[in-house]
């Protein structure tokens, strides 16, 4: 089993001038944070950070086998993590919106890990699904076409039974910084209910770039 390494850190790191170009739909005003460095096809072994990706998408596939607990776990672990490094005095002025899945509520494939992630903070935390799915989408991790801004919001909609009470923060909570076009669609999307708000988005990881040079023979 991979041990904490340094592709984690405890405190929340927030993608900054040198790190948004590698996340190309986020702009300067856009705060993002994130836990660690994933790694994409490197594997379960290459870095804790990896792992406990890994462990968090486990497919719904492996209910009720051993698999299941690292799921739990990872959930559980990323809950507590979120919740230590936020601000108890903030609590009461923050709404925590976990990015939907591809797929729909209902749906056998249908995974709620970031709902969960959100409930595992604990604090009686105001956790709500504002977005949902209403139409199912390829799982971003099944497929290498560039996301598209205007198909991604048409597959999203508003629960609007649940945005009584706008607060003055909003997170939302997602497992990898990618593109950061889900974050982009789901901050304008929110920013239209609740103009006044300000929305961030937390990140158990985000994806670093593959090294150009790694291949490269320097001998």
């Amino acid at each position: 089993m991979t041990t904490l390494d340094a592709s984690w850190s405890a405190r929340l790191r927030v993608v900054g001038d040198l790190e948004r170009g590698d996340h190309y739909y986020l702009d300067d005003d856009d705060t993002c944070a994130y836990f660690g460095t994933y790694t994409p096809r490197a594997g379960f072994a290459h870095s804790y950070t990896n792992q406990i990706v890994s462990n968090l998408k486990k497919s719904l596939s492996v209910r009720n086998t051993a698999q299941w607990q690292y799921k739990q776990q990872a959930i559980g672990d990323i809950g507590a993590a979120v919740a230590r490094n936020l601000n108890a005095d903030s609590w009461q002025n923050t709404v925590f919106v976990p990015v939907p899945p591809s797929k729909r509520r209902g749906s056998p494939e249908y995974d709620d890990r970031m709902l969960r992630v959100s409930l595992a903070i604990g604090h009686k935390a105001d956790v709500r699904e504002i977005l949902y799915t209403a139409v199912e989408r390829e799982a971003r991790h099944t497929t290498t076409d560039r996301r598209d801004q205007e198909a991604l919001r048409a597959s999203l909609a508003i629960d609007e039974s649940v945005t009584r009470n706008p607060k003055r923060q909003v997170v939302l909570l997602d497992d990898v910084l990618t593109t950061g076009c889900s974050f982009k669609v789901c901050k304008e999307m929110i920013a239209e209910i609740w103009p006044e708000a300000s929305i961030f988005g937390i990140f158990v990881a985000r994806r670093v770039p593959s090294n150009p040079f790694a291949d490269l023979d320097m001998t």
